[in-house]
């Protein structure tokens, strides 16, 4: 077991904990930066970025429905593997973190890949090595989706937002669990992409943590491309 030290120790580097990161590090403190996964988090590789790829996707097919009668006939054969490719390529680089990484470093941060678990004041543990942070831990060790207690889910091969983002196909049917930012987006993509898509809030009410003032709008937008 080794251990070494540093200003800050900072736990998750997602979109929250990338950006104090980077902050401390301009500030010319040293940081050990504890990531599981891919630097970045979740915003970059299964939420914001891809997400939006696939939302202009379909609403340029949406679009084109709509084009009679106002400016003539059209037609398009909705194909999600040309978004798929572009989210590989252009997006997230088939999900490796290099680039992302390489600037972290570049910048002085220390990079540890592994779990951290708290070990008393100002003390990380991962794996076998122990950071002992001289200023603060930063804990941004970010959220899962949570599975609802739907009899028989559990034994089903159902997705996550990080498997709709990176589906290479599309399913030919799909239900969507949950009435937040995340799920009412990937309803109504799925939708106009021609599945037969339905999106059931859990928990009500269809708002989510980022909700506006007037989230009746919301199910009859998605209604209105297919996912009542």
């Amino acid at each position: 077991m080794t251990s070494s030290s540093a200003d800050v120790v900072v736990i998750g580097l997602g979109p929250g904990g990338g950006e104090v990161a980077d902050r401390l590090l301009d500030a010319g403190m040293s940081v050990v930066g504890v990531e599981r996964e891919l630097v970045g988090g979740e915003c970059p590789y299964w939420g914001c970025v891809p997400s939006k790829m696939m939302i202009r996707g379909s609403t340029l097919i949406a679009e084109n429905r709509r084009a009679d009668p106002y400016a003539g006939r059209s037609s398009i054969e909705p194909d999600l593997a040309f978004v798929a490719k572009r989210i590989r390529d252009e997006a997230t680089d088939t999900w490796d973190d290099t680039v992302a990484a390489d600037r972290f470093e570049g910048k002085g941060g220390r990079l540890v890949r592994g779990s951290a678990k708290l070990a008393g004041t100002g003390r990380v543990v991962v794996g076998d090595d122990t950071f002992v942070a001289a200023r603060g831990v930063v804990v941004a060790s970010g959220s899962a989706p949570v599975v609802p207690p739907v009899q028989g889910l559990a034994d089903t091969r159902y997705w996550t937002n990080r498997e709709a983002i990176s589906a290479e196909q599309a399913p030919t049917s799909l239900v969507v669990l949950g009435g937040g930012s995340v799920g009412v987006e990937l309803a109504q993509m799925f939708a106009r992409y021609g599945m037969r898509c339905g999106a059931r809030v859990w928990p009500p009410p269809c708002r989510g943590r980022n909700a506006t003032r007037r989230p009746a709008r919301r199910p009859t937008a998605t209604a209105a491309d297919g996912a009542p």
